[in-house]
């Protein structure tokens, strides 16, 4: 019974020995974990602000080209607007009146030339 005692004594010993190895390599571990998480974190703070940067120049990037987008779109409306106010001008009554007063203007012009012309010729001779 004696020996019984001492193995068992022993094993309760082996026990507690082999209880606080394993408590210690469970901190270790823990320690570990903590500092490789700790070391993604600062990975992935300095990623993120590397990938902030274009971010935000893409962003202001696609500002840009929506505020050329909207410029062009009223610049077409602008035109839209301006050809159809010389379309309703070049159509109308006025510019009709003009264009034939200008036409009949420049018929007497030539007739009153070629007149001139047929006077000089016959003075001549």
């Amino acid at each position: 019974m004696s020996v019984q005692t001492l193995l068992f004594m022993g094993a309760a010993v082996a026990g507690v020995l082999a209880w606080r190895r394993a408590t210690a390599a469970l901190a270790d571990a823990k320690a570990t974990a903590n500092a490789q998480v700790a070391e993604l974190r600062a990975y992935l703070d300095r990623l993120a602000i590397t990938v902030d940067e274009p971010a935000r120049v893409l962003r202001r990037g696609t500002m840009a080209v929506d505020d050329v987008m909207t410029d062009v779109r009223d610049a077409m409306g602008t035109v839209r607007n301006s050809v159809g106010s010389v379309a309703s001008v070049v159509t109308g009554p006025r510019t009709a009146l003009a264009l034939g007063l200008w036409r009949g203007i420049h018929a007497w012009r030539k007739r009153r030339a070629a007149q001139r012309l047929a006077a000089t010729a016959t003075s001549e001779l």
